[in-house]
Parts: C-alpha cells; structure tokens; sequence
C-alpha cells in the first residue's frame, strides 16, 4: 500500500464524514487475548489481530501494544 509523507500534514486533503445512511453496524465477531511474542532484538510485544483473517479486518488497522523492556 503505497504511503504518503509531507513535511505539513496541513496540505494533506481531508476525509468527508460518511453519510449516515449508508453506515451500518457491525457485530463484534469475538473478544481475546492478544498473544504475547517477541520482536525484532527480542523485545515482547502483544499482537492484537494476531492469526485473525485479513479480510475481517478493515485495510489500515495494524496495533500492537509495547511496554516497558527490564
């Protein structure tokens, strides 16, 4: 996905609101726990849609939480 970098995000064209007749809910398909793994120089991290299908996922969403490293 092909990803855009400004020096002023100001210039960047702004996103209209949905029109809400077209928005509909979606049901929530589950809770978890997010997994627990290592990254990079062995750092833990936990990966929220860890094994989840990438279709049940909107386009843009990637998390992960990273704390404290002793």
């Amino acid at each position: 996905m092909p990803a855009i970098t400004v020096d002023d995000i100001t210039i960047l064209p702004r996103i209209s609101a949905p029109d809400p007749t077209n928005v509909r809910q979606r049901a929530v398909r589950g809770v978890t726990t997010a997994p627990r793994g290592f990254e990079g120089d062995g750092f833990p991290v936990r990966r929220a849609f860890a094994g989840v299908d990438l279709g049940d996922l909107d386009p843009f969403i990637h998390l992960d939480q990273m704390g404290e490293v002793e």
